[in-house]
């Protein structure tokens, strides 16, 4: 089962916002604590959200209609 970035949150409680919201749909997130983390030093971290792939577009189409489309990667 293949997934794909859909998100990226600067932190931990966006991200989980996002998961929530995507769940609520129904649709299925791959653990956000072992999803990519981004840390590097002097660089911003955040969390990437991903997907499985067949469910991607949804779950970009949803975030949109919950105005979360500014933590979109596309």
């Amino acid at each position: 089962m293949a997934y794909l970035r859909v998100a990226f949150a600067s932190d931990m409680g966006v991200a989980l916002v996002i998961r929530s919201v995507l769940e609520s749909e129904g649709i299925d997130v791959q653990d956000v604590s072992n999803s990519g983390h981004v840390s590097l030093a002097g660089a911003d971290q955040g969390f990437y959200i991903s997907v499985r792939e067949e469910q991607a577009e949804d779950a970009v189409s949803r975030l949109k209609e919950h105005e979360l489309d500014n933590h979109l990667l596309q």
